[in-house]
């Protein structure tokens, strides 16, 4: 059996304590125990619209753009990431 070095022990150590840290902060907030209904239309502003009518109605081709654009950075962020892995 190998034995811990000083590094994997700080590591252990710094993973512990992120683990409770976010246990924690989900298991001590008082969540709602009620579900909410979310308006699809806001008629209090100006133009009645609600945030999903605004940006599938107006910047319909904008968001679907910036989707095609973040996927293709996704897609090559995984290929710089395995090119660099094979040198």
């Amino acid at each position: 059996m190998r034995r811990l070095r000083r590094d994997d022990l700080l590591m252990l150590i710094g993973v512990s304590l992120l683990f409770v840290v976010v246990a924690e902060s989900v298991l001590l907030v008082p969540w709602p125990n009620q579900m909410h209904d979310i308006p699809t239309q806001n008629t209090t502003n100006a133009s009645g619209q609600g945030v999903a009518n605004t940006l599938f109605g107006g910047y319909a081709f904008a968001v679907l753009l910036i989707g095609l654009l973040l996927t293709a950075a996704m897609i090559g962020g995984i290929y710089v990431a395995k090119a660099e892995g094979k040198k």
